[in-house]
């Protein structure tokens, strides 16, 4: 009898670090947490600028949200993925790849199952000596998802980083310029109260962003781990 080899697409491997997180999850993956807030602080979730009046710094600070944004999506589906594997294979932490990839491997012991890891990807390779099942297929997609933003987050962590500090470091002046920038008192208010919630924003973004860097990378050196690499 012949034998089933199935590899998740290749092309992951050719795509540059940064990537779009508009492609559509699986339809297993779960929907992404609303945002939580603690004594009405919003503590994660999307960054969304608000209009300062200064083209400059408006430009400057919707890069940094649309930056960070993209990070904050790839983050979602890294653990939406690996939790919906926990659920699906009924593992006892929702975290754990190392534990996932037990269970996965128990469950369809008739195949022979591998994590590979070449450069900031990981893939599950499965070879069968029959079909494999859909299962199994579906599987190595989310485990190829969960790479693919996991190195997403990780690549654009650094810029981000700049991004931010550059922006922070440049606060001082900033009040100065907004309200130069518009002559009528109410509108000066309004455009300074849109300038220290970015700030604010820009300051919990820079909170955050070093948090799902450090978790992908915890993701990526594990896969490394179980695919027989020393990070």
């Amino acid at each position: 009898m012949g034998c089933c080899f199935s590899s998740p697409d290749r092309d992951v491997e050719r795509e540059p670090l940064l990537q779009s997180s508009n492609r559509t999850q699986t339809e297993s993956a779960r929907p992404p947490r609303p945002a939580a807030k603690a004594d009405g602080v919003q503590k994660s979730g999307r960054f969304t600028a608000r209009h300062v009046g200064v083209p400059g710094l408006d430009e400057r600070f919707t890069d940094v949200a649309d930056t960070f944004n993209k990070q904050q999506d790839h983050y979602e589906t890294m653990k939406n993925n690996l939790q919906t594997l926990a659920s699906h294979y009924h593992c006892q932490n929702d975290d754990s790849l190392s534990q996932c990839l037990k269970k996965i491997k128990e469950k369809h012991e008739l195949c022979h199952i591998s994590l590979e890891v070449k450069g900031y990807d990981f893939i599950l390779m499965v070879k069968s000596d029959t079909e494999i099942p859909g299962e199994l297929k579906q599987t190595q997609e989310n485990i190829t998802e969960m790479s693919r933003a996991t190195k997403a987050i990780i690549s654009v962590g650094t810029k981000l980083t700049q991004m931010i500090d550059s922006l922070l470091r440049a606060e001082d002046g900033m009040i100065s310029q907004v309200e130069a920038a518009e002559s009528r008192h109410q509108g000066r208010r309004r455009l300074v109260e849109n300038l220290r919630e970015n700030l604010r924003e820009t300051r919990r973004v820079k909170e955050l962003s070093p948090k799902y860097r450090k978790e992908a990378e915890n993701l990526l050196n594990e896969a490394a781990r179980l695919s027989g690499i020393t990070p």
